[in-house]
């Protein structure tokens, strides 16, 4: 048995090392992300608002590049090729000036094309690599881009919102706790005030030795009349 103890020995020796090797990078990385935890409902916005902001900028983009379109517009039959993906659909197709094109970017707004399918396409002259199917523009994308949009705000709120909630509670208790303890030391204080050198008040005073003042005082008187 004990041969067979070795590799597993050094195996948990250098596991041991790689912990306390990677220990204070640990604790550094979340020295640094601490004080973004507290900020996690304002971050949670911001990727939001990011998101959308690309998402609007999706749009624009494809505006953009219709308005060139129309500016310089032209038309062709072209090819759907093999080997494209729903992002880039290759097409080929024969310019005006004979020329035969692939747009490297593919043509826009290609859905429900399939390779070997005839397409209408509309392009522009002074960039032939700006093109799209007949017929369609930039709203073709408007409807994914609101559904995408909803999407995320439907996740982003409840969670920014949520994250928010536990931090209140968080300070809530922390204010709650603290307002306690400065209630609780002068409670403390006045509970266990005595008089000078731990002895009772006027209304407790006692006399030498221990005796009641009050009760010597007639033994005292009768002593006297005998």
């Amino acid at each position: 048995m004990l041969p067979r103890l070795g590799p597993v020995t050094r195996l948990w020796e250098l596991l041991r090392r790689a912990r306390d090797r990677a220990a204070p990078v640990l604790a550094d990385a979340v020295a640094l992300v601490r004080p973004a935890g507290r900020r996690a409902p304002e971050i949670v916005v911001v990727v939001g608002v990011v998101i959308s902001v690309l998402l609007a900028l999706v749009l624009v983009g494809a505006g953009r590049n219709d308005a060139h379109i129309d500016a310089n517009r032209a038309q062709a039959v072209a090819e759907v090729l093999e080997g494209g993906s729903r992002p880039h659909t290759y097409v080929r197709f024969t310019t005006v000036e004979g020329a035969v094109l692939t747009p490297e970017k593919g043509v826009f707004y290609p859905r429900g094309l399939e390779p070997g399918q005839l397409v209408e396409v509309e392009y522009d002259r002074t960039d032939p690599e700006l093109v799209r199917v007949a017929g369609r523009t930039w709203t073709e994308g408007l409807v994914p881009v609101l559904l995408g949009m909803l999407g995320l705000w439907a996740v982003v709120g409840p969670s920014a919102w949520a994250l928010g909630r536990r931090r209140r509670r968080r300070r809530e208790a922390a204010q709650a706790s603290a307002a306690w303890r400065r209630g609780e030391e002068p409670a403390d204080g006045a509970a266990g005030s005595d008089g000078p050198d731990g002895e009772d008040g006027p209304d407790g005073e006692d006399g030498p030795d221990g005796e009641d003042g009050a009760d010597e005082e007639p033994e005292m008187a009768g002593t006297v009349r005998r």
